[in-house]
């Protein structure tokens, strides 16, 4: 068997395995050197200190191969971690652990306490280490975000859960955790995760590749206001065979990440079509400009900002923002002195139909 320590980052914002390593290079060294049998180590190609570092203290018990860092995923399957230390290119053809000659430790598990896993949350500077076996309350409270919305536990986890839920029981497998706050957009969060799968897709079959395709369209088709009820039906349809489809678990925690926000989030995500509003008011395609009544003083100004003629009005009347011709540039914003034009989302304020005179005040 050939067991294979990656402190490859699944995701560059979340450097864990490679954090813990640089911290202390010689304890990492010899908990390599006490795996016994055949090992191999990777390490980021750009990281040439550490990486030599260890070459000098494992010497014949481990082999270190250097790899490109720009895909993250994919150094969480064995089978593309073998491609590796072949000098081919990182593509899985099983999921992790169906083949039997070989064993993949990631860095941060290595380096880690029985029963707690290193994690690092969005923004943060370091990671924390956090006990395997969790709950959402607990991560709300590690991550210190006051006014928490959803916690999403990232790849190869692959889960949404609501903030309110704190007793929920959470099993930490990822080194990446977002908590979301209360203006955040779930159907923008969920289309931004989408689409960082969708890059970190291979291509080597139909439901991974393809699939992961059509449901990264589709989801950011729903932040671009083209969303319809067929899209979030044909995607219940589409994950669970892609979770059973997929050449390896890349596509299929895809689609459990997919599923997971609809089922807790599906409320707030179908109102984008439904009701052509986003909620949190997140989504630029749903918001539109108004001007105020109460601040406009008919100057001019914003008219001629605006290249697509969507402002009517005269000298000393208050200005009207046609909403079919606006283009959401945001030109008039930036030029209006008085701060009479603002974006809004679902609340709309009220402004007359048609520019009138204004009034003293």
């Amino acid at each position: 068997m050939t067991t294979i320590v990656s402190f490859m980052p699944a995701y560059a914002a979340a450097p864990v395995s490679l954090h813990l390593l640089k911290a202390d290079v010689d304890a990492a060294a010899e908990k390599i050197s006490a795996l016994g049998g055949e090992v191999a180590v990777l390490v980021p190609s750009s990281e040439a200190e550490p990486a030599a570092r260890l070459r000098e203290l494992l010497g014949d018990a481990a082999r270190v191969v250097e790899a490109d860092a720009s895909l993250g995923f994919v150094y969480a399957n064995d089978t593309a971690c073998a491609c590796v230390l072949k000098g081919e290119k990182p593509l899985p053809s099983e999921v992790t652990g169906t083949t039997p000659e070989l064993r993949l430790i990631a860095g941060s598990e290595l380096l880690g306490h029985e029963g707690m896993r290193w994690t690092w949350f969005e923004g943060a500077s370091a990671p924390v280490e956090l006990p395997v076996s969790t709950t959402v309350g607990t991560l709300v409270e590690a991550s210190g975000v006051a006014d928490a919305k959803a916690v999403y536990v990232g790849y190869p986890t692959g889960s949404f859960f609501s903030a309110s839920d704190a007793d929920a029981a959470v099993e930490l497998g990822s080194d990446y955790v977002r908590v979301y706050v209360k203006s955040s957009c779930m159907a923008n969060a969920l289309s931004e995760v989408c689409q960082l799968y969708r890059h970190e897709t291979c291509g080597r079959c139909v439901f991974g590749h393809e699939g992961g395709h059509q449901v990264a369209t589709i989801a950011a088709d729903i932040c671009r206001k083209k969303g319809k009820a067929s899209d979030v039906a044909l995607l219940r349809d589409l994950c669970p065979v892609m979770e059973t489809q997929s050449l390896c678990e890349m596509g299929r925690v895809m689609a459990r990440t997919v599923l997971s926000a609809l089922d807790v989030f599906g409320d707030e995500i179908e109102q984008h079509f439904t009701k052509k509003v986003c909620p949190a008011g997140e989504c630029k395609a749903y918001m539109t400009y108004h001007i105020l009544p109460t601040k406009c003083v008919g100057c001019g100004e914003c008219v001629d900002a605006c290249e697509d003629e969507a402002i009517l009005g005269k000298p000393r009347f208050i200005h009207v923002i046609d909403q079919k011709a606006c283009t959401q540039c945001g030109k008039c914003v930036s030029v209006c002195d008085e701060e009479a034009i603002i974006m809004a989302g679902a609340d709309k304020p009220r402004t007359p139909p048609r520019p009138i005179p204004i009034r003293k005040r």
